[in-house]
């Protein structure tokens, strides 16, 4: 598998992010790593098999929602470390909107 890389920034906090799916061939779950560009924050997103196949657009909108949800909850992240981070079916519906 190659391995592909998306930029974004979050919805909400516009942050930027750096997207790559690490999830080998087509695998399930998929697995992406996520990193905050300007502080260096690394976090592994799981996207669970109940959550099916949002379209891309729709998918980065909800890692982006996801992180910013750990991002504001305790404790504080930092550089250096891999946040394991589940995609919620919530954060789905969220980034449908």
């Amino acid at each position: 598998m190659t391995a592909v890389f998306k930029q974004l920034k979050s919805p909400k906090l516009d942050i930027v992010l750096q997207l790559t799916e690490v999830t080998p061939g087509t695998g399930d779950p998929r697995v992406f790593e996520v990193h905050d560009v300007e502080r260096n924050r690394g976090f592994r997103v799981l996207l669970p098999a109940r959550a099916g196949a949002p379209p891309d657009t729709q998918l980065h909108a909800a890692i982006g929602l996801a992180i910013e949800r750990v991002l504001v909850t305790p404790p504080e992240k930092v550089a250096g470390t891999l946040y394991d981070v589940e995609l919620t079916s919530a954060d789905i519906a969220a980034a449908r909107s």
